[in-house]
């Protein structure tokens, strides 16, 4: 008990051990006593080879006796074994004792099955039996538990009571026990001792001992197929000797093992648990399904001392001790003539040495020293586990916190631009050497930690220099690397990358003085390369990084990365180096889940530039709405070149269609994309058209249940008033894959589709005018859509619990819902205000009409026809 480790961990011992020639899996149970033979066997073979003494062989091996005894003559067979463990059954037997008698137990061969006496030459009553001849050091007893049975085909369990007690007399057992009592007694002809008759009695011996201590005690938990090892080890040595310890795996503790709880813990068999019932005093019987599995006893000397594993050098004292007292004459005295004591003779002087020795063993005063090399790597392992134990502490790590702290206030003294950059260095080698690599339940200060090193930043010009040009260094370059991609920890790549934010923030305040600025940018854009494909999974605060830069910083920000071909890094990280219109994407759906960082930050950087120069129509009297991911009224940058190619030209049509991917597949925010899309549109002809085709596209192929972004963005485009928005409109719903066309298509194999397209066609008009003016003139279309649901609404039962929704099905089943039903109230109202306005032609109401305005104020009352339009088009079907 050297170390001061709580748990060690052999892990490069599981790496080369193999069992059976396989690789050892400890996440899956294994035998302990195979492991424990396995084990044994192969170190002693290899220390064989290597020229050593076999630990192992000398520690635990026994020698069986396997005995044939004539009863007609004097004649007997002896043939040796070498054993490691004594292996006993558990079935029906209550104790230790009783097993080891039934192992002992001979059994006699008479009849057909008598043995051949090979001297005789003739066959003979004989008594076969396996006895101990040669006892180990240690003795160690396998308890065969685990049992097959062959008519359910499965492995089992005996969970039998068999007791075993804290010191075990082997002397019965063994080949000169067996033949005291065979003096005693003569074997009967069922093979049982009977009383011996006749000429008198045998000369009786005295029984002797061979006694040997419980040390250990392995313990299996469970059933047959699956389960847990524990042990109870007894300490033998040093300052806790005698004292019990429990090792279940990360758990070593002190243990009081005396009678009662090796009763409960070790021995098995049945128990009444305490259950604190006044109206049924009676308990139910249970089997412990924990119980021994393997014991381990240690041979004691004749003072009850354990033998130590080699002959310390106290021993050899003893024994040369012990040597000159039998060698030295018993008549001469010997005494010093200055001694007024009485003269003593010198056997006697040595026999007192003999037993002060045999104490100090008793007492362990002298216990072997391990080996100086693990002497010193068990120092080594406490120093660093000392050391770890303080550093690695709320209180120190409050501490720290504070430390760096102290400086972020003191603005007004002379030397704060030195304090702040100390306190800044402190923060920064503490949070990534310390914090950030510790476990969660001691990172609870990184709030606190990234507001400390943001106020520092932002009021030290020094201090902002000093961690810009850390990071662009070598050392900075891998802990960036390491900590906001590599590392699988999602909180601290948060943390990482919200430093790294707040750097570029107050390093783009002071830019005109910190030219080491644009270098920090390329450093962190070159990532985009090689480290952020190969760590994509983690690359989701990569991109939060300049997200919240962009969003934070506006057009400043926007300008920087532009200039930096910070578009041209993340559209080549996203289509490829050279991405072609029919070639495959590039990351799964998957993986481009972790990119709506991604794409919002390309959408802001289109948003903050001039886009006018593209459009082909003239806006006339119409003025284009302003976005709202972006600063109202602010100024925009010029058209850059990437921009105008990844939107505007030929080549950028892989873009947009993975713009289309990205409405399926991400789950957060898209407005800025939506936008962003919405923004190029206006007044465009030919980006509209192009962007109209990839959403019908998308409409007829993806699945319904992810069509609810790719209609709201059509929802958006389509309501967009420039001189061509009835031109949107019709080629969405009049050309040969329009949305009429697929409504008609997908009516009987894909009613979910269907459903979904004439819930848009209600939405839009709803809000846009123009689309409803199309509608009163195509009613033809109209009616057609409202005679569809009406049918659809009366063959489905539905009930007001429902909560299946059209929209999130992935069925392709329409399914009948309070959104449908106000659905229809609008379409069925827009169709009767059609009729009436035509048959009347501005009369006064007719009762169909009347009728109509009934359903089209119940119909505005619903809440599909409530709020704004993103509200309604975020409805979901209840």
């Amino acid at each position: 008990m050297e170390s001061k480790l709580q748990y060690y961990v052999p892990e490069n011992f599981w790496k080369i051990f193999k069992m059976w020639n396989k690789e050892l899996y400890v996440r899956e149970q294994q035998d302990a006593y195979e492991f424990f033979t396995s084990l044994i066997d192969q170190m002693d073979e290899y220390l064989k080879k290597m020229g050593r003494d076999q630990i192992f062989k000398n520690t635990f091996q026994g020698i069986y006796s396997d005995q044939k005894i004539c009863k007609d003559c004097p004649h007997r067979y002896e043939r040796e074994e070498a054993f490691m463990a004594l292996n006993l059954g558990v079935t029906s037997c209550q104790s230790l004792e009783i097993s080891l008698d039934q192992f002992v137990r001979g059994e006699v061969l008479e009849g057909s099955n008598a043995y051949y006496c090979e001297k005789c030459k003739e066959k003979r009553i004989t008594v076969k039996r396996t006895c101990i001849k040669s006892l180990p050091s240690v003795l160690v007893i396998h308890l065969m538990r685990f049992g097959f049975d062959w008519e359910s085909g499965r492995s089992i369990k005996y969970d039998e009571q068999i007791k075993f007690p804290w010191m075990l007399n082997m002397e019965p057992y063994t080949v000169s026990g067996m033949a005291r009592q065979d003096s005693s007694s003569e074997v009967g002809e069922n093979g049982r001792n009977m009383d011996q008759g006749g000429g008198g009695s045998p000369r009786k011996k005295v029984a002797l001992t061979e006694n040997y201590e419980l040390v250990g005690v392995i313990v299996h938990s469970g059933q047959a197929h699956a389960g847990h090892y524990y042990s109870f080890i007894k300490d033998r040595r040093g300052c806790g000797k005698g004292k019990w310890y429990k090792f279940n795996d990360t758990v070593i503790e002190e243990f009081d093992l005396n009678d009662e709880t090796l009763e409960y813990e070790c021995f098995g068999g049945e128990y009444r648990p305490k259950v604190y019932d006044q109206t049924n005093p009676y308990t139910d019987v249970r089997r412990r399904y924990w119980n021994a599995y393997m014991l381990f006893y240690q041979r004691v000397s004749d003072q009850n001392s354990p033998v130590l594993p080699k002959k310390s050098r106290v021993s050899v004292v003893r024994q040369e001790a012990e040597d000159l007292s039998l060698s030295a004459p018993s008549s001469p005295e010997i005494s010093p003539q200055s001694s007024p004591r009485p003269h003593r003779p010198n056997n006697d002087r040595l026999s007192i040495l003999t037993k002060l020795v045999k104490k100090g063993e008793k007492k362990g005063l002298f216990v072997e020293k391990m080996p100086v090399r693990i002497y010193q790597m068990v120092r080594d392992e406490n120093l660093k586990f000392m050391k770890n134990r303080d550093v690695y502490s709320s209180d120190y790590f409050s501490f720290v916190l504070s430390l760096a702290s102290l400086n972020a206030t003191k603005l007004k003294h002379p030397c704060y631009p030195c304090m702040a950059k100390v306190s800044l260095q402190l923060a920064i080698q503490f949070l990534f050497q310390t914090y950030l690599r510790t476990k969660k339940k001691l990172r609870v200060d990184t709030e606190e930690w990234i507001a400390t090193i943001e106020a520092l930043l932002s009021k030290s010009f020094d201090a902002c220099q000093w961690l810009v040009e850390y990071f662009i260094g070598s050392e900075g370059r891998e802990l960036i690397k390491i900590f906001l991609l590599e590392c699988n920890v999602r909180e601290v790549r948060v943390a990482v990358a919200t430093i790294l934010e707040k750097t570029l923030d107050s390093a783009l305040f002071y830019q005109d003085k910190l030219k080491s600025l644009h270098q920090l940018l390329e450093v962190l854009l070159a990532l985009l390369d090689k480290d952020v494909p190969e760590n994509c999974k983690n690359c989701a605060q990569y991109f939060f990084l300049f997200n919240t830069f962009v969003q934070k910083q506006g057009i400043r920000a926007g300008d920087l990365l532009l200039r930096h071909s910070a578009l041209r890094h993340m559209i080549s990280f996203l289509l490829g180096a050279s991405r072609q219109n029919n070639q495959i994407r590039r990351w799964s759906s998957a993986q481009a889940r972790e990119f709506g960082n991604l794409h919002n930050t390309v959408a802001l950087l289109v948003l903050y530039s001039d886009v006018s120069s593209q459009r082909n129509v003239a806006p006339g009297v119409f003025k284009q709405r302003p976005p709202i991911s972006i600063a109202p009224s602010s100024p925009l940058l010029p058209l850059h070149e990437e921009v105008e190619a990844l939107l505007f030209l030929s080549e950028g049509k892989p873009y947009l269609l993975e713009v289309m991917f990205a409405l399926r597949e991400l789950t957060g925010s898209l407005l800025a994309l939506m936008e962003m899309v919405v923004y190029c549109c206006f007044c465009n002809e030919h980006f509209s058209f192009t962007m109209l085709h990839f959403i019908k596209n998308q409409l007829e192929t993806a699945p319904p249940h992810e069509l609810k972004n790719t209609f709201q963005l059509l929802h958006e485009i389509l309501v967009i008033e420039d001189p061509i928005q009835v031109e949107r409109v019709k080629f969405v719903f009049e050309t040969e894959n329009g949305l009429l066309a697929l409504m008609h298509h997908s009516n009987h194999v894909d009613s979910s589709r269907c459903y979904q397209c004439v819930k848009f066609l209600v939405t839009l008009a709803q809000k846009c005018p123009a689309a409803k003016e199309y509608f009163k003139e195509n009613s033809h279309h109209w009616s057609w859509a409202v005679q569809w649901l009406q049918k659809k609404m009366s063959e489905h039962y539905w009930t007001p619990q429902s909560n299946v929704s059209n929209e999130t099905s992935t069925g392709k089943t329409f399914q009948r819902t309070i959104s449908a039903q106000d659905t229809l109230a609008y379409a069925t109202a827009l169709l009767n205000e059609k009729e009436q306005s035509g048959s009347s032609n501005g009369s006064e109401s007719s009762p169909a009409n009347e009728n109509g305005d009934r359903h089209l104020q119940q119909g505005s009352e619903s809440p599909m026809m409530i709020g704004e339009l993103r509200s309604d088009l975020d409805d979901v079907d209840p």
